[in-house]
């Protein structure tokens, strides 16, 4: 075959040839004489026989199926754009609060004594507008919404609290997110976990509270110690004179205040005592005492920093104040949660707590002992059973008790106890040291700073 797809005659010739040698006898015939039925075979080659192609198939239309929409699915649909609209509703709702709490709060310059009781009054009506919006609203819808749980089923007050909490921790999120000035989110920190159990976290390199060189002297074998064992205890970081001050400005202005919302019943662990987040640098109204006890405990962290601890830390912007009453006590636990599935509280990235121990005169015979559980001179692993009261094994109110089961218990452990003396100060890896506070005869205050891993 040629290039323009002929044949060619030289291909013509060879077949030809072929074609006789294979048939001489018939081809070369005699004139007028027909060829044989081989030869007309081979000279007129019969068609092949090929299979009829088949038949095309007619194409089947298949009718589409209608498509079946049950009433209950539009109605599952419905009542969740229903459940979403209820609460963008309530959360335009939740953004005027705030904003009306934040002008209370800058018309006082600060002042708590000034702001608490106006926050409180906005508390109260904003509590009381979300348990009308409940109360429109059936048990079914309730639970729908995700906003009833428990005992709220029984108690719709407590169901409004709880959902007035989740919708202010919402809005205070977003708006740190986007971004305003350091006073303002101050603000709005104090705001959300002093008056709306937010547990939100703001941090930053330990640097920006770094001490004078000269503040603290010897400070460096502490810091061998707990990178080495996890757990130390200082003395002398403040003085009796200055603890005096300290402690009846926390019993006049947080405790006395508490049914302003200046303190509130603490949670998880405690079991009686009271609680409230001071931000620093302290608000307007703090004595030099307290500035100076929390420019102490802030400033630790980068003492560690910058004397090779082996994490990364970063610091909060607010300190957590106790207040144990007389009988008060904290049950057996860790300051850290990151282990529990699901967890995402403010716990959950804590490295090192310090803790600042502020009532001056204290006695043994006063009890109220911070219990470290040691295995040797470092911290040991939960112990299987923990006893605190006036007896051993008796809580505030006489009953025994026994550790919660959070996890695997142990025996092979030993006790210290370190009373709250003021000045004393216990630092210790948040992660590793079971710890209890006993009950006390008197009224005792402490100062925590709970400082998290970077990385």
């Amino acid at each position: 075959r040629g290039s323009e797809g002929f044949i060619s005659t030289w291909d013509g010739g060879r077949a030809w040839k072929i074609l006789v040698r294979k048939n001489h006898k018939n081809v070369c015939r005699r004139p007028g004489k027909e060829p044989s039925e081989a030869v007309l075979e081979l000279l007129n080659p019969k068609p092949e026989k090929t299979d009829p192609p088949p038949a095309p198939k007619k194409s089947v239309v298949q009718k589409e199926q209608p498509v079946r929409v049950e009433a209950e699915d539009l109605e599952v649909e419905e009542e969740a754009e229903l459940s979403k609209q209820f609460r963008q509703e309530l959360l335009r709702e939740t953004q005027v609060v705030n904003a009306q709490m934040m002008t209370a709060m800058q018309e006082a310059r600060g002042d708590p004594g000034q702001f608490l009781p106006r926050v409180q009054e906005l508390k109260a009506a904003y509590e009381q507008m979300l348990l009308d919006h409940l109360n429109t609203r059936s048990r079914t819808q309730r639970a729908k919404d995700g906003i009833a749980d428990c005992e709220e089923k029984e108690d719709p007050h407590l169901a409004a609290v709880h959902l007035g909490h989740d919708l202010m921790k919402e809005v205070v999120m977003a708006m740190l997110q986007r971004g305003m000035s350091s006073g303002s989110a101050m603000d709005q920190l104090d705001l959300a976990n002093n008056h709306f159990n937010a547990c939100i976290v703001q941090n930053t390199p330990p640097a920006k509270y770094a001490l004078e060189d000269d503040a603290l002297e010897g400070f460096e074998p502490a810091i061998t110690r707990v990178k080495e064992k996890g757990f130390v205890t200082l003395e002398g970081l403040l003085d009796d004179e200055i603890a005096s001050v300290i402690y009846n400005e926390c019993r006049d202005n947080f405790w006395e205040r508490r049914k302003l919302g200046a303190m509130h019943e603490a949670k998880g662990a405690a079991d009686g005592s009271f609680e409230c987040w001071l931000p620093y640098p302290p608000r307007k109204g703090t004595s030099p005492e307290l500035e100076h006890a929390l420019r102490i405990l802030f400033g630790l962290p980068h003492e560690f920093a910058k004397n090779g601890y082996p994490r990364q830390l970063k610091v909060p912007t607010m300190a957590h104040l106790s207040c144990f009453p007389r009988g008060s006590l904290e049950r057996l636990h860790l300051d850290f949660d990151g282990d529990k599935a699901g967890s995402s509280s403010s716990s959950s990235g804590r490295e090192l707590t310090f803790v600042l121990f502020l009532t001056p005169g204290w006695e043994r015979e006063d009890g109220g002992a911070f219990r470290a559980y040691l295995n040797g001179d470092r911290p040991g692993p939960r112990p299987g059973q923990a006893t605190v009261g006036y007896a051993a094994g008796s809580s505030r109110d006489g009953e025994a008790y026994a550790a919660d089961d959070d996890g695997p218990a142990s025996d092979e452990h030993c006790i210290k106890e370190i009373w709250p003396e003021a000045g004393q100060c216990v630092i210790f890896r948040s992660r590793e040291l079971w710890h209890e506070v006993l009950p006390a005869k008197k009224d005792h205050f402490a100062l925590t700073l709970f400082v998290q891993r970077a990385e």
